[in-house]
């Protein structure tokens, strides 16, 4: 049975509602501000009798004039980070209506989820030319009235890790549900290959209660982590999760896990793992810390063999997250709430609100590179919530998957487009 996909727009071709109606507002102003050329007319042919040639010298002035005042309007068509971080060379729209990421180093190619016309979301993939190639899941009825999240493709190109989510309908999850680990009751994990024909499934954690969150590559590709709730003690809508690492083995063409390892979460005990970092010997994780609230989250480093941990942010009462090292490893982008103007209780429409953020590997050198939530931007959104986000394969460009909440709540990946000096080295 064929689901019903969702029409597909050309990244490159989609200007987003909110820039449109800036710029024909300030269109608007300059032609109500630009005099009627029908007056300069009259006031030509008038001063034509008294200063000859004057005439025509005051006529191309005034038609300067005219053309000057268009100029504003070119500017505003252009998305630019105001107020920005000076390495912000562009932020802009990429694609409407599409959720959680991966950006494949190995082709450039883009793999999403998106909801369908069905109301249930499927797995796409979009060429490196901008434009959304195809469904991968769509056709594939072993994902039929099924949630098919969060892809990840392995290092190879052969093959993406789906989070799968069973009882969709009556979750009735929305988009800000989407964002929460939430998301991840009633799933597993599944592995579908690239032209979305095979399926098989690594886990069966739904069966026992638990839930799952979408998994990550080690480097060298022959490990992969994801986030589990291991115990729903203490909060039954958060629980307590863990990481769980496990041997990545393609024997024959069938994908399948090896050893699995638990690694505990911290005092709090929740925990909810990135990335491996570049060497693969350690994590990158969001961590709660002990005694500080759901809002408190920060970026720690873990060794997986000694489990030490070094604190990337410690930011109390602000949440840090969605860690990514940049290609050449020399960097992390990561979504935080630090630097936004709060709001009143009645006027949050998100259940936080993050902008993103760069440092060095090492935690320093902190700076904020968007503004999604500041009115005084040029690509504010009234208010902004980032669920996703990955490096462009030669590190000047990310892509950035933001919840808003404008006129409507709604979730777009949007592209920044990075200084040249942020290029990985050949």
């Amino acid at each position: 049975m064929q689901r019903m996909a969702h029409p597909i727009p050309a990244w490159s071709r989609i200007t987003h509602r909110m820039d449109f109606a800036r710029t024909s507002t300030m269109a608007h102003r300059n032609l109500n501000q630009r005099p009627s050329l029908n007056r300069l007319s009259a006031q030509a042919t008038t001063q034509a009798f008294a200063l000859g040639m004057a005439t025509v010298m005051l006529g191309s002035f005034f038609i300067a004039s005219a053309v000057q005042a268009q100029e504003p309007i070119i500017e505003t068509a252009h998305i630019v980070g105001k107020p920005g971080h000076r390495d912000v060379v562009e932020v802009r729209l990429a694609t409407d209506n599409a959720g959680r990421l991966d950006w494949n180093r190995r082709d450039d190619r883009v793999v999403f989820d998106r909801p369908n016309a069905d109301g249930f979301y499927d797995i796409y993939l979009a060429g490196s030319d901008g434009l959304v190639d195809r469904c991968i899941t769509c056709d594939n009825y072993a994902f039929h009235k099924r949630h098919v999240l969060d892809p990840v493709v392995d290092p190879a190109g052969k093959f993406i890790v789906v989070q799968v989510q069973e009882n969709a309908k009556r979750l009735k999850q929305g988009i800000i549900e989407m964002a929460l680990p939430l998301r991840g009751v009633h799933s597993d994990l599944w592995v579908v290959s690239m032209d979305g024909k095979a399926e098989w499934q690594l886990t069966q954690l739904q069966q026992d209660g638990r839930a799952v969150l979408g998994a990550v590559f080690s480097n060298e590709a022959d490990h992969i982590l994801w986030r589990e709730r291991v115990s729903t003690r203490g909060n039954r809508v958060i629980g307590q999760w863990a990481t769980r690492v496990a041997e990545w083995r393609v024997r024959r063409g069938t994908p399948r896990l090896g050893k699995v390892s638990l690694i505990e979460a911290g005092a709090a005990g929740f925990d909810l793992a990135q990335e491996f970092t570049p060497d693969d010997r350690g994590l990158l994780i969001t961590r709660l810390p002990p005694g500080v609230g759901e809002d408190g989250l920060d970026l720690v480093r873990v060794d997986l063999e000694t489990r030490n941990t070094v604190p990337l942010t410690d930011s109390p009462g602000i949440r840090d997250d969605l860690g990514r090292y940049s290609p050449d490893s020399q960097r992390i982008v990561w979504a935080s709430e630090q630097g936004i103007a709060p709001l009143a209780p009645d006027q949050r429409r998100l259940p936080w609100r993050s902008d993103l953020w760069i440092m060095s590997a090492d935690g320093g050198e902190q700076q904020r590179l968007t503004f999604w939530n500041d009115p005084e931007s040029d690509h504010a959104l009234e208010q902004a919530l980032i669920t996703d986000l990955a490096w462009g394969p030669e590190g000047d460009e990310l892509l950035v998957t933001v919840v808003s909440a404008g006129i409507e709540i709604e979730q777009a990946i949007w592209r920044v487009t990075l200084a040249p000096t942020y290029r990985r080295d050949p």
